[in-house]
C-alpha cells in the first residue's frame, strides 16, 4: 500500500463528477478553500471526462490554475466511465500499481482499479470504472470503452489487500441509498437500452459484492448524480455524490474521526 499524504495533513476533499465544466471546477475548488483553507488533496469519484481533444485542455488547464488559486496541491482520481479508458488501460497494464500523472501535470492523477493507498493513517481502495447504460448509443473507442466495466478477476484482485477504512468508487452500489435505489429501479429507458442496463446491473453487482466483502466503514461514489447517504445495519455509511452544478458535489473527510462535512 502506498502512503500519498502530505506532511501533517488531517482532512481531505472528496469530490463527484465534473464532467468537464471548467466553471465547476472552480466552484468546487473554492468552496473546499473558503470552508477548508488546510486541504490540500482532493479525491475525486470520476467522470472527470479525461480525453484528449481541445476542450479537455482547456479544462486541465482550468482546473490546474483554479487549484493553484485555492491552495489544492493535488487531485487523486478514480476513473468514471466517462474517462478515457483506452488511454488508462495502456498505461495501467504497463504500471499496474502506480497512478497515472496527467502529461503536463504532475498535480492530477488517475488511479488503477484496485489501487490501495493511505492519507494521514486512513487506509482507501480506490475502485474505478462502471458501464454505461447508454453505450449503444455512444462509440467505441471515442466516448465508450468495454473496459470502463469491472470484472471479477478486478474484484478478486481488490479483496487480496483486506479491509480498509474507505473505498472509492464510481459505480453505485446495490443498497446502499434510498434515491439511488430509486434511481437504479426506474431507469430512463427511451436513453438507456437493454444491453446497456443490463451491463449496469453487471458493473454494481460486481462492485456492490466488493463492497460487502471489505465491509468499509465509508464508501464514496458518483455515477448516479444525486447527492444522498445512508448508514446501513452493520453501522456502514455510504454516500453519494452529485454532479456539477448541483448541490452535494463536494465534501470534507476528517481522516482522524471519519466524520463527513457537505460543502453545499
Amino acid at each position: 500500500m502506498s502512503d500519498l499524504g502530505l506532511h501533517g495533513e488531517t482532512r481531505v476533499a472528496i469530490a463527484g463528477d465534473w464532467h468537464t465544466s471548467g466553471y465547476w471546477a472552480k466552484t468546487a475548488l473554492s468552496l473546499v478553500r473558503r470552508h477548508a483553507p488546510d486541504v490540500r488533496t482532493l479525491l475525486h469519484l470520476g467522470d472527470f471526462n479525461l480525453t484528449t481533444n481541445k476542450p479537455w485542455t482547456a479544462f486541465r488547464d482550468t482546473v490546474g490554475k483554479a487549484m493553484t488559486e485555492n491552495g489544492i496541491e493535488r487531485i487523486l482520481v478514480t476513473p468514471g466511465n466517462h474517462d478515457h479508458w483506452g488511454q488508462l488501460s495502456q498505461r495501467f497494464s504497463v504500471y499496474p500499481d502506480a497512478p497515472y500523472p496527467l502529461p503536463k501535470t504532475e498535480t492530477i492523477e488517475f488511479l488503477p482499479r484496485g489501487h490501495r493507498f493511505s492519507i494521514g493513517g486512513r487506509t482507501f481502495l480506490s475502485f474505478g470504472g462502471a458501464a454505461s447504460p447508454d453505450q449503444e448509443s455512444r462509440i467505441q473507442g471515442v466516448n465508450w470503452w468495454p473496459e470502463e466495466e469491472p470484472t471479477e478477476a478486478d474484484v478478486a484482485g481488490a479483496l487480496m489487500g483486506g479491509r480498509v477504512d474507505v473505498m472509492l468508487t464510481h459505480e453505485a452500489v446495490d443498497g446502499g441509498s434510498r434515491a439511488v435505489d430509486q434511481i437504479i429501479a426506474r431507469p430512463n429507458r427511451q436513453l438507456f437500452s437493454a444491453c446497456g442496463l443490463a451491463a449496469s446491473r453487471r458493473s454494481r453487482a460486481l462492485v456492490t459484492n466488493l463492497w460487502r466483502e471489505l465491509a468499509p466503514p465509508l464508501l464514496f461514489h458518483g455515477h448516479m448524480h444525486v447527492r444522498s447517504e445512508h448508514r446501513v445495519a452493520n453501522g456502514q455509511a455510504v454516500y453519494s455524490l452529485a454532479a456539477n452544478n448541483s448541490a452535494g458535489n463536494v465534501g470534507i473527510l476528517d481522516l482522524v474521526t471519519l466524520e463527513w462535512t457537505w460543502l453545499d
